[in-house]
Protein backbone atom coordinates (compact mmCIF):
# COMPACT_ATOMS: atom_id res chain seq x y z
CA UNK A 1 0.00 0.00 0.00
CA UNK A 2 1.03 3.65 -0.70
CA UNK A 3 2.55 4.64 2.47
CA UNK A 4 1.10 7.94 2.65
CA UNK A 5 -1.75 9.40 4.10
CA UNK A 6 -3.65 12.76 4.19
CA UNK A 7 -5.08 14.38 7.41
CA UNK A 8 -7.53 17.05 7.08
CA UNK A 9 -8.58 19.38 10.14
CA UNK A 10 -11.36 21.77 9.79
CA UNK A 11 -8.71 24.55 11.42
CA UNK A 12 -5.61 25.29 10.82
CA UNK A 13 -2.49 22.51 10.53
CA UNK A 14 -0.60 21.38 11.30
CA UNK A 15 -1.89 19.82 14.42
CA UNK A 16 0.75 19.42 16.55
CA UNK A 17 -1.37 18.82 19.43
CA UNK A 18 -3.26 15.89 17.84
CA UNK A 19 -0.89 14.11 15.44
CA UNK A 20 2.21 13.16 17.49
CA UNK A 21 -0.57 11.60 19.89
CA UNK A 22 -1.69 9.36 17.37
CA UNK A 23 0.95 8.45 14.58
CA UNK A 24 2.36 5.47 15.86
CA UNK A 25 -0.81 3.42 14.87
CA UNK A 26 0.32 4.38 11.45
CA UNK A 27 3.10 2.10 11.05
CA UNK A 28 5.20 4.56 9.68
CA UNK A 29 3.38 6.14 7.12
CA UNK A 30 3.95 9.66 6.08
CA UNK A 31 1.41 11.85 7.17
CA UNK A 32 0.60 14.99 4.89
CA UNK A 33 -1.61 17.69 6.28
CA UNK A 34 -3.97 20.54 5.32
CA UNK A 35 -6.41 22.92 7.47
CA UNK A 36 -9.06 24.52 6.20
CA UNK A 37 -8.46 27.76 7.77
CA UNK A 38 -4.52 27.45 6.75
CA UNK A 39 -4.48 30.73 4.89
CA UNK A 40 -6.75 32.67 6.70
CA UNK A 41 -6.86 36.09 8.42
CA UNK A 42 -8.78 36.35 11.31
CA UNK A 43 -11.18 38.22 9.65
CA UNK A 44 -11.67 35.68 7.38
CA UNK A 45 -11.96 33.17 9.97
CA UNK A 46 -14.62 35.18 11.90
CA UNK A 47 -16.54 35.33 8.91
CA UNK A 48 -17.05 31.45 8.90
CA UNK A 49 -19.35 31.77 11.98
CA UNK A 50 -22.17 29.93 12.22
CA UNK A 51 -25.68 31.74 10.87
CA UNK A 52 -29.41 30.26 12.27
CA UNK A 53 -29.48 26.76 11.36
CA UNK A 54 -26.29 25.58 10.53
CA UNK A 55 -24.29 23.21 12.23
CA UNK A 56 -22.02 24.19 14.63
CA UNK A 57 -18.08 23.18 14.49
CA UNK A 58 -14.98 24.24 16.68
CA UNK A 59 -11.69 23.46 15.71
CA UNK A 60 -8.23 24.59 17.00
CA UNK A 61 -6.18 27.75 15.58
CA UNK A 62 -2.14 27.41 14.87
CA UNK A 63 -1.78 30.15 18.08
CA UNK A 64 -3.61 27.37 20.08
CA UNK A 65 -6.72 29.48 19.97
CA UNK A 66 -10.03 28.31 18.41
CA UNK A 67 -12.80 28.84 16.09
CA UNK A 68 -16.25 28.37 15.94
CA UNK A 69 -17.47 28.07 12.61
CA UNK A 70 -21.04 26.96 10.37
CA UNK A 71 -20.64 24.01 8.54
CA UNK A 72 -21.89 25.20 5.61
CA UNK A 73 -19.07 27.42 4.91
CA UNK A 74 -16.76 24.96 6.09
CA UNK A 75 -17.08 22.36 3.61
CA UNK A 76 -15.78 24.01 0.78
CA UNK A 77 -12.55 25.08 2.26
CA UNK A 78 -12.21 21.20 3.22
CA UNK A 79 -13.18 20.06 -0.60
CA UNK A 80 -9.96 22.17 -1.81
CA UNK A 81 -8.17 20.18 1.21
CA UNK A 82 -8.89 16.78 -0.27
CA UNK A 83 -7.82 18.11 -3.47
CA UNK A 84 -4.39 19.41 -2.49
CA UNK A 85 -4.04 16.10 -0.85
CA UNK A 86 -5.12 13.81 -3.53
CA UNK A 87 -2.87 15.04 -6.00
CA UNK A 88 0.33 13.88 -3.47
CA UNK A 89 -0.88 10.63 -4.03
CA UNK A 90 -2.32 9.75 -0.38
CA UNK A 91 -3.88 6.47 -0.70
CA UNK A 92 -6.46 7.83 1.98
CA UNK A 93 -7.63 10.61 3.81
CA UNK A 94 -8.83 10.91 7.57
CA UNK A 95 -11.15 14.08 8.44
CA UNK A 96 -9.68 15.20 11.77
CA UNK A 97 -13.39 16.20 12.80
CA UNK A 98 -16.38 14.14 14.76
CA UNK A 99 -18.91 16.18 12.81
CA UNK A 100 -21.42 14.60 11.23
CA UNK A 101 -21.24 16.27 7.53
CA UNK A 102 -24.47 16.10 5.39
CA UNK A 103 -22.90 17.02 2.31
CA UNK A 104 -19.98 14.18 1.12
CA UNK A 105 -16.33 15.57 0.38
CA UNK A 106 -15.85 14.21 -3.15
CA UNK A 107 -12.35 12.19 -3.16
CA UNK A 108 -10.74 9.76 -6.01
CA UNK A 109 -9.50 8.02 -2.79
CA UNK A 110 -11.44 7.10 0.28
CA UNK A 111 -12.10 9.49 3.30
CA UNK A 112 -12.44 8.59 6.80
CA UNK A 113 -15.37 10.21 8.81
CA UNK A 114 -14.61 9.71 12.43
CA UNK A 115 -18.64 10.19 13.03
CA UNK A 116 -19.12 7.66 11.31
CA UNK A 117 -17.12 4.88 13.18
CA UNK A 118 -18.06 6.36 16.47
CA UNK A 119 -21.68 6.45 15.74
CA UNK A 120 -21.51 2.69 14.94
CA UNK A 121 -18.88 1.30 17.86
CA UNK A 122 -20.32 3.40 20.36
CA UNK A 123 -23.59 2.29 20.85
CA UNK A 124 -22.49 -1.66 20.48
CA UNK A 125 -20.35 -1.11 23.46
CA UNK A 126 -22.68 0.82 25.40
CA UNK A 127 -25.31 -1.90 24.26
CA UNK A 128 -28.36 0.02 25.89
CA UNK A 129 -26.31 1.61 29.09
CA UNK A 130 -26.58 5.13 29.21
CA UNK A 131 -23.92 7.21 27.24
CA UNK A 132 -22.17 10.27 28.34
CA UNK A 133 -21.57 12.68 25.64
CA UNK A 134 -18.98 15.55 25.99
CA UNK A 135 -18.64 18.24 23.19
CA UNK A 136 -16.74 21.32 23.29
CA UNK A 137 -19.31 24.33 22.86
CA UNK A 138 -22.63 24.29 24.76
CA UNK A 139 -24.11 25.93 21.54
CA UNK A 140 -23.54 22.64 20.07
CA UNK A 141 -25.44 20.39 22.86
CA UNK A 142 -29.24 20.56 20.59
CA UNK A 143 -27.52 19.21 17.56
CA UNK A 144 -25.65 16.40 19.47
CA UNK A 145 -28.70 15.39 21.24
CA UNK A 146 -30.68 14.96 17.59
CA UNK A 147 -27.42 13.62 16.20
CA UNK A 148 -26.69 10.98 19.22
CA UNK A 149 -30.35 10.40 19.45
CA UNK A 150 -30.59 8.94 15.91
CA UNK A 151 -28.15 5.89 16.97
CA UNK A 152 -29.57 5.82 20.75
CA UNK A 153 -32.39 6.66 23.04
CA UNK A 154 -29.87 6.51 26.49
CA UNK A 155 -27.79 9.88 25.85
CA UNK A 156 -26.80 12.50 28.26
CA UNK A 157 -24.62 15.44 27.32
CA UNK A 158 -22.53 17.97 28.33
CA UNK A 159 -19.79 20.30 27.36
CA UNK A 160 -15.98 21.02 27.87
CA UNK A 161 -13.94 22.81 25.53
CA UNK A 162 -10.54 20.80 24.65
CA UNK A 163 -8.30 23.58 23.55
CA UNK A 164 -9.53 26.67 26.40
CA UNK A 165 -7.03 26.02 29.09
CA UNK A 166 -9.65 27.50 31.60
CA UNK A 167 -12.23 24.64 31.61
CA UNK A 168 -12.04 22.34 33.62
CA UNK A 169 -12.36 18.58 33.14
CA UNK A 170 -13.50 17.96 36.86
CA UNK A 171 -16.99 20.24 36.39
CA UNK A 172 -17.57 18.01 32.88
CA UNK A 173 -17.06 14.48 34.97
CA UNK A 174 -18.98 16.02 37.65
CA UNK A 175 -22.03 16.61 34.92
CA UNK A 176 -21.60 13.10 33.98
CA UNK A 177 -21.78 11.20 37.47
CA UNK A 178 -24.62 13.49 38.32
CA UNK A 179 -26.09 12.00 35.26
CA UNK A 180 -25.14 8.52 35.42
CA UNK A 181 -23.31 7.88 32.49
CA UNK A 182 -22.16 4.40 31.72
CA UNK A 183 -19.85 5.26 29.23
CA UNK A 184 -18.16 8.53 28.17
CA UNK A 185 -17.35 9.39 24.67
CA UNK A 186 -15.29 12.83 24.62
CA UNK A 187 -16.79 13.76 20.68
CA UNK A 188 -14.07 15.67 19.51
CA UNK A 189 -10.64 15.12 17.93
CA UNK A 190 -9.31 17.74 19.98
CA UNK A 191 -9.43 16.21 23.55
CA UNK A 192 -6.22 14.56 24.23
CA UNK A 193 -5.14 11.14 26.07
CA UNK A 194 -4.77 13.22 29.30
CA UNK A 195 -8.67 14.59 29.25
CA UNK A 196 -9.26 10.85 28.55
CA UNK A 197 -7.43 9.60 31.98
CA UNK A 198 -8.99 12.25 33.60
CA UNK A 199 -11.85 11.76 33.06
CA UNK A 200 -11.97 8.32 33.62
CA UNK A 201 -9.99 8.92 36.86
CA UNK A 202 -12.72 11.18 38.22
CA UNK A 203 -15.87 9.32 37.30
CA UNK A 204 -14.52 5.62 37.37
CA UNK A 205 -16.21 4.98 34.19
CA UNK A 206 -15.02 3.86 30.50
CA UNK A 207 -14.36 6.84 28.28
CA UNK A 208 -13.71 6.18 24.47
CA UNK A 209 -11.59 8.49 23.03
CA UNK A 210 -11.99 9.18 19.33
CA UNK A 211 -8.49 10.19 17.92
CA UNK A 212 -6.85 6.68 19.32
CA UNK A 213 -10.06 4.93 18.05
CA UNK A 214 -9.90 5.98 14.85
CA UNK A 215 -6.08 5.52 14.80
CA UNK A 216 -6.37 1.98 15.66
CA UNK A 217 -9.20 1.73 12.90
CA UNK A 218 -6.48 3.92 10.27
CA UNK A 219 -3.66 1.17 11.55
CA UNK A 220 -5.66 -1.94 10.54
CA UNK A 221 -5.78 -0.57 7.04
CA UNK A 222 -1.99 0.04 7.26
CA UNK A 223 -1.50 -2.69 8.37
Amino acid sequence: MNRKIGAITIGQSPRNDLIPEIEEYFMGAEVLQAGALDGLSKEEIQALLPEEGDTVLVSRLRDKSWAVMGERKIVPLLQKCVDALTVQNVSFIILLCTGKFAEALHSPVPVIYPQKLIYGIVPALADGKRIGIVNPEATQIGQCIKNWGAVSDNITVTSLNPYDANSAVESAAAEMVRKQADIIILDCMGYTRKMKSRMEELTGKPVILPRTLVARIVGELLE
